[in-house]
């Protein structure tokens, strides 16, 4: 598979690369060591079900780890959404876990109030808080949905406060700023950019993640990394040492990370829609949830 905007870190000491590439539709499976997905929001109508449903019938991984907000127990109620394609996603992972593969589910904040539906759904996997992945080379990492770092868990934040219909609300809005209420081309202009910055800006606030927070909890496991979800903002940076990989989204990016069989880690984006390899953007803009 080709790599695009291939990222060395000397300064970390790794010998892999995490490469940025662009995964085509495919005619056949691609096959890895293990693959991360987060952030499904099943039971909500921004779930790119079809495009997940794609993705899971063109990959197979030795080990599968949904890392949090899979189904969005926040949702449960009159503002449930359910389609064909989340019930063909559904289906899809659960074969994955017949087959032999090992599912590992890792509940996000979404996920509070639907932990049993995730069992009902796949099966008896392990739920686990978090854990340590050995990749092929021997690098640990921590693997965490990512919640854990944000301010929305600090007592001291105003959102801690108001609880989650003010995230919900906020949630909300973003969308509708995002294409729901606007037309492409008025979303275009200085008025509506300059509220959907505001509006990202204060989400990204509530889920904001501490480095400091992140370094030290991945130091307390003797980790080498962190892959985790939560923000809808797939990414790799350094963190002094410490290799910090975000697997992104299927609301806004969906993307995945995966590990391929010599060990080296790849974040995949899906683009089912077209026939080309599409450029990977480094910096993809989706709110956090």
């Amino acid at each position: 598979m080709e790599g695009l905007g291939l990222d060395r870190f000397a300064s970390s000491g790794w010998a892999e690369r995490l490469i940025h590439v662009a995964a085509p539709p495919a005619t056949t499976t691609n096959y890895y060591r293990s693959i991360w997905i987060s952030d499904l929001h099943l039971g909500t109508p921004r779930c790119k079900a079809k495009a997940l449903y794609d993705f899971l019938r063109h990959h197979q991984a030795d080990n599968l780890y949904l890392v949090g907000d899979i189904v969005d127990g926040w949702v449960l109620g009159p503002s449930w959404y359910w389609s064909p394609a989340q019930t063909a996603v559904v289906k899809e992972i659960e074969a994955w876990h017949r087959r032999g593969s090992r599912v590992v589910f890792l509940p996000g904040n979404h996920d509070a109030l639907s932990a049993e539906l995730i069992q009902s759904f796949f099966g008896s996997i392990p739920v686990l808080s978090e854990l340590i992945h050995h990749t092929a080379e021997g690098r640990r990492m921590l693997v965490i949905h990512g919640h854990q770092f944000d301010g929305s868990l600090n007592p001291n934040r105003w959102f801690f406060r108001m609880g989650n219909q003010a995230y919900l609300t906020a949630m909300r809005i973003d969308r509708w700023y995002n294409g729901i209420a606007i037309s492409r081309r008025e979303s275009k202009g200085p008025l509506s950019s300059y509220l959907k910055e505001g509006i990202r800006k204060a989400v990204e606030y509530i889920t904001d993640f501490s480095d400091h927070a992140v370094s030290e909890t991945v130091r307390r496991h003797h980790a080498d990394g962190v892959i985790c979800g939560h923000v809808h903002r797939p990414e790799q940076r350094l963190i002094g040492s410490i290799w910090y990989i975000n697997d992104g989204d299927w609301v806004h990016n969906c993307t995945a990370v995966v590990e391929h069989r010599n060990g080296v880690l790849a974040l995949l984006r899906w683009d089912r829609a077209r026939s080309r390899r599409p450029a990977y953007d480094p910096t993809p803009q989706g709110a956090p949830s």
